[in-house]
């Protein structure tokens, strides 16, 4: 799935997203985009998309998340 897909699933906002990854609601939207993003942000993001789902995904469980390693 891409992370806009998992976010729709929970459903979730780009703003509830970035707040619970501690990031501007601008960064979601460029991942979403396909934007690279860096590996910190990446795990912030997948770790509060794992809380809401209630399982644990790894930011590479996210499809087209291009990752800056």
């Amino acid at each position: 799935m891409t992370l806009t897909e998992y976010r729709e699933s929970i459903p979730m906002s780009i703003p509830e997203l970035a707040r619970r990854a501690g990031v501007d609601p601008q960064t979601i939207r460029n991942a979403e985009s396909g934007q690279r993003i860096s590996a910190r942000v990446a795990r912030g993001i997948a770790e509060a998309l794992s809380e809401a789902l209630g399982r644990t995904i790894s930011y590479r469980d996210i499809e087209r998340l291009d990752v800056r390693l």
